[in-house]
């Protein structure tokens, strides 16, 4: 029985460049006349269907996915697979009360993305940031992440495995992409719990229209080579409660809205420190209002740009709300930010709170915008400082 399905599913794959009205009624003549024959019961004949079906379906998906990447000209066709060259660049012109005005080139990314095998099961990513190493003193290369994500698992639907080195899933702003971010700079908690440099590792991701989850294990050491045994264990879960509501009940739309939760923790082992953190998020949308906050502790960082370890345990917030001016200026948005940060609770007067608010205009979405922020910071020792951002961005 296995050999005459193996012998239509061939039949069906090589036919699947005809339409299949052409073939499909000589298919099901010819099962009929082997049912007739004594060669195949009913039931057998309906399985041989069932399975040709599934193996034109893949195969036609298939090409599908090749017509359309043969249509974008930014896709190049290595192999068997495929190849897409991306990139982000970003000018900025900063003004300082307190400090050297100065121009920067704050990112340069070039990506390097796409599948191995033609059907997007295997997907590899390479990027770099050639401007990084002038801007972070901390960051030894410009390699940020270099990974293969395994997607369309057989046995494990709507889940990923990512392999290599790319952003652990700490704080949602965190690791959301540079080209998307709705101010000019991270906040400071998201930039030093969350953004705190890539990691290599595995990460298993689980994906649903009312839930998502990450859960990995990584070297903990932030694109540097591990000199311990001990592993950092990375978590972050995501519920979208009205979705869950609109699958049960029939609802108007009410917006979007986001709940999670993401984690860290390393053991202690010798004169190795625990790691631990523990954050909050949420988020709201609906039609042109967006709301945001997260929340975020943790131990053994001091700064954004700390790599040594220590015993300090930080913690920070941030809320914003941010409004796109259609129908009016359908391009525009404005928006502002409040948040404070603590790099250690046990020494007094290091804390921060800071005031930004923001413009942005969409040329062509986040391919090309123009943000200004104006940004207050106050110090808790008295210290407060002005600056004025304004960033360009092109991303292809």
């Amino acid at each position: 029985m296995r050999n005459w399905k193996q012998v239509f599913a061939i039949g069906a794959v090589v036919l699947s460049g005809v339409p299949a009205m052409a073939w499909a009624s000589e298919v099901d003549a010819l099962l009929n006349k082997l049912v007739e024959k004594g060669l195949l019961t009913s039931s057998e004949a309906q399985e041989v269907r069932n399975e040709v079906n599934t193996e034109v379906a893949k195969n036609e998906e298939r090409l599908t996915k090749l017509d359309k990447s043969a249509e974008d000209k930014s896709v190049v066709h290595v192999g068997k697979g495929s190849l897409k060259v991306g990139g982000l660049f970003q000018g900025w012109a900063v003004y300082d009360a307190r400090a050297k005005d100065r121009f920067r080139i704050r990112r340069t990314e070039l990506k390097f993305a796409g599948d191995i095998l033609g059907d997007d099961r295997f997907k590899y990513t390479i990027m770099f940031d050639p401007a990084q190493p002038q801007e972070d003193n901390t960051t030894r290369s410009p390699l940020k992440d270099a990974y293969f994500l395994l997607d369309h698992l057989p046995y494990l639907p709507h889940h990923t495995i990512t392999l290599g080195q790319f952003k652990a899933p700490r704080t949602e702003e965190g690791i959301r992409s540079s080209g998307q971010l709705d101010f000019a700079e991270r906040s400071i908690v998201t930039s030093t719990f969350g953004d705190q440099g890539r990691d290599i590792g595995a990460m298993l991701t689980g994906d649903w229209p009312i839930t998502t989850y990450q859960l990995g294990v990584f070297n903990g050491k932030q694109n540097q080579a591990p000199k311990h045994d001990q592993k950092s264990l990375v978590g972050r879960v995501v519920v979208r409660p009205l979705k869950m509501l609109a699958s049960v009940v029939e609802l108007p739309h009410l917006g979007d809205v986001e709940l999670g939760i993401s984690g860290e923790y390393r053991p202690h082992e010798g004169l190795v420190l625990p790691k631990k953190r523990l954050g909050y998020e949420a988020r709201y949308a609906y039609q042109n209002l967006s709301i945001k906050g997260e929340y975020m502790t943790g131990e053994d960082t001091t700064s954004a740009l700390s790599t040594s370890e220590n015993t300090s345990v930080g913690q920070g917030w941030y809320t914003q709300v941010g409004y796109l001016l259609a129908p009016w200026f359908p391009k525009a948005q404005v928006l502002a930010r409040v948040e404070g940060w603590d790099p250690d609770v046990n020494t007094a007067l290091d804390a921060e709170r800071d005031v930004t608010l923001g413009f942005n205009y969409f040329l062509d979405k986040h391919n090309a915008k123009w943000q200004l922020n104006w940004v207050h910071q106050t110090k808790q020792t008295g210290k407060i400082d002005n600056q004025v951002i304004s960033v360009l961005q092109y991303a292809f």
